[in-house]
């Protein structure tokens, strides 16, 4: 089965490459009238329906019914971006039927995956039996993310204060001089990893600063933070080839310009809005634009939901970063193209409605089984990416309810 999701993949990456060989421009394609209105309330619907009990998500699903999978796997960062999705539901959209689950399921995750450390800081603690680690794992991202999506609890008075001034402070402890982080801390040694490094995890640190800062403003909050963001910048600057696309670092960038007094130099919002086109640049023309390709929205290389999904929260970052005009609206025709793609391959009937599968293959005669696998933060990331894409078109009027 390997061997053939190879090939289908290496397929379908040959028929993209050729509908793209000669893209149309933007101006003279013709944009979908796309409002996500309905996609959006059946991936609520669906991330409702997969809160269990317990407030633990379910974390796989599949679109055949009859494929049950073992509740032991479980990722605590996806949960944690799980429930910033369910949180945007309400900053966004002043939907607040999620937000009974949300209590839940932060109730859940508070419960068994942040834990205190030492000097009052607490930090989250990945399982090694849920995955797959040798010891119980601190990572930077983890806590990073739960101070996105638990912060909103503070003015609810539905968690302690020093809970999330801990888990910033934990942030703060893995920060190295220069603005860049360690990544991982063992719990047991009480050691920080000195060797992996991840993409994701700085950014997400910086965003969950941001967010900490909110509802407990402090400068070492926001200083971090733009410590980070300018440092990822700076170490990308001189990139031409392979640098990777850096969602989370595109919605830090954006919330550090939102946030009041962030005391950024000109030269550094320069720089910061310089990685931004770098980041656009990276995937914008790499996107199938053909009007007549099934697989319009998708990338020559990238035919994975969630992915595309995180493209997509990304780009809408970049929207509100830049100042150059041309590239927000080669931005929003992208998004635009993405999000109406992401539509189009969300599961709309039967058990798994509202669910987003690993990759568009799941729609072929005998699709590979990896493809029709549902995971949380499939529908997370694509859920996000669709509500804030409707925030810009909300803004620009192009729409109405």
């Amino acid at each position: 089965m390997k061997s053939v999701y190879i090939l289908m993949s290496f397929v379908m990456m040959i028929a993209a490459v050729y509908a793209v060989k000669n893209p149309l421009p933007a101006q003279a394609a013709v944009i979908p009238d796309f409002v996500p209105n309905e996609e959006i309330n059946l991936s609520m619907k669906y991330l409702a329906d997969k809160t269990l009990p317990s407030g633990r998500f379910v974390y796989n699903a599949n679109i055949n019914p009859n494929i049950k999978y073992d509740d032991v796997q479980y990722n605590a960062l996806r949960h944690a971006g799980t429930l910033y999705s369910m949180y945007l539901c309400e900053k966004y959209l002043n939907n607040y039927s999620l937000r009974d689950k949300r209590y839940l399921a932060s109730k859940y995750f508070i419960e068994n995956y942040v834990k205190p450390l030492k000097d009052g800081m607490y930090a989250v603690v990945s399982k090694p039996e849920e995955e797959n680690l040798k010891e119980p794992t601190a990572k930077l991202g983890g806590t990073g993310l739960a101070l996105i999506g638990l912060s909103n609890l503070y003015p609810e008075g539905k968690i302690d204060p020093e809970i999330l001034r801990g888990l910033g402070n934990f942030v703060l402890y893995m920060q190295k001089e220069d603005g860049s982080f360690y990544s991982k801390y063992n719990v047991n040694k009480k050691e920080k990893d000195e060797k992996f490094v991840s993409l994701y995890y700085p950014g997400e640190a910086a965003l969950g600063l941001l967010y900490l800062n909110e509802v407990d403003p402090q400068d070492k909050w926001v200083s971090s933070a733009k410590k980070a963001l300018l440092y990822l910048a700076a170490s990308r600057k001189d990139q031409t080839k392979n640098v990777p696309f850096d969602h989370w670092a595109m919605l830090a960038t954006r919330k550090l310009f939102e946030t009041p007094n962030n005391n950024l130099l000109p030269e550094e919002k320069l720089l910061l809005q310089q990685h931004a086109k770098q980041m656009a640049n990276v995937v914008i023309p790499t996107q199938i634009v053909e009007e007549d390709n099934t697989y319009r929205g998708a990338f020559i290389d990238n035919f994975r939901l969630c992915s595309i999904g995180t493209i997509m929260e990304g780009l809408v970052g970049i929207y509100y970063i830049t100042d150059d005009e041309m590239l927000k609206q080669q931005v929003l025709f992208a998004l635009k193209l993405g999000t109406e793609f992401l539509g189009r391959f969300q599961v709309k009937g039967g058990g798994s409605k509202g669910g987003i599968p690993m990759d568009a293959y799941w729609t072929l005669i005998n699709s590979p089984k990896k493809s029709q696998v549902i995971r949380i933060d499939n529908v997370q990331h694509v859920l996000s990416a669709w509500i804030t894409f409707k925030q810009i078109e909300k803004e620009n009027k192009t729409f109405k309810e």
